[in-house]
């Protein structure tokens, strides 16, 4: 980890999300965009399989830039993306332009809240959340939301995958967590440097979410650094408690991993992935 920024710094924007809407901003989405590929976590492939197994049509909620919908399209398999981040979809809409014809026909793109889309009368055989965007849900009562209205959206005999981190103890309090780690240090295609941390600046340890910071460090050819900080809440879980939220939403656990290499979930796993299906309606309304 980097200690200190040794080049001219100059800090040029706090992107604070009081909605938790933590990638509103149209410098973090193209920021996003570019960090580098997350092969290690192996998280396209399994998604793709699980896409391929079904069918379409598939819904991706928190799509961000289109990393995994634009995988399942090209395959042929019809997809349908939400994110509450338009400019998010901006950067996927720009790729999506580059795709052939057939791509594009397969691919419908919807800027909405995931606790509140509404695509009727469509039904999906698969829905997924991938890479966490459930976590910025902090309140039982939208997390309830966001899962009762995956449900009404989907087939009968449809799944629904879900994924989480699973929760360290030793990572979610403590002043040693208020230290900026790093994520990873790049040079772009563009000769420009990518750093990025992260640190917890804030613990609710009876609400159960802490309040995190990611910093991109964006150095230039001629040396000059610019400070991106993007703040806001992060809900953490643990395994019985999301098991409960899918029961009461008519879903059925068919698989729990801990890695996306179909490993069983177990203390040292880094990952929580649920694998549903519907089978029933839900508990109440949404």
């Amino acid at each position: 980890m980097h200690n200190a920024i040794t080049e001219e710094t100059t800090v040029t924007e706090t992107c604070d999300n009081p909605d938790n809407d933590a990638y509103a901003a149209a410098r973090i989405a193209e920021l996003y965009n570019l960090i580098p590929g997350r092969s290690p976590r192996k998280d396209a492939a399994f998604y793709l399989d699980a896409a391929t197994s079904l069918g379409g049509p598939v819904l991706v909620i928190g799509c961000g830039t289109g990393r995994l919908l634009l995988e399942i399209a090209r395959e042929g398999i019809e997809a349908a993306g939400i994110d509450r981040s338009q400019a998010m979809l901006d950067v996927l809409e720009r790729k999506l332009a580059l795709e052939s014809a057939e791509v594009r026909r397969r691919v419908v793109l919807t800027q909405v809240d995931m606790r509140s889309f509404d695509f009727p009368p469509k039904k999906f055989r698969l829905a997924v959340i991938p890479f966490r965007p459930f976590q910025h849900l902090i309140r039982v009562e939208d997390q309830l939301a966001c899962l009762c209205r995956i449900n009404r959206h989907l087939a009968v005999g449809g799944r629904f995958i879900l994924d989480l981190f699973q929760t360290n103890p030793r990572r979610i309090y403590g002043l040693e967590n208020m230290v900026e780690r790093e994520d990873f240090d790049v040079t772009l295609t563009d000769g420009r440097r990518l750093r990025r941390t992260h640190r917890l600046t804030g613990f609710h340890l009876v609400e159960q979410y802490n309040d995190v910071e990611l910093i991109h460090y964006v150095t230039l050819p001629g040396g000059a650094t610019e400070r991106l900080a993007q703040t806001f809440a992060f809900r953490y879980f643990f395994r019985y408690e999301a098991e409960h939220l899918l029961a009461r939403c008519g879903f059925r656990i068919r698989d729990v991993y801990g890695n996306f290499d179909r490993s069983p979930l177990t203390s040292k796993s880094p990952e929580m992935i649920f694998v549903t299906d519907k089978v029933g309606e839900p508990d109440g309304d949404d």
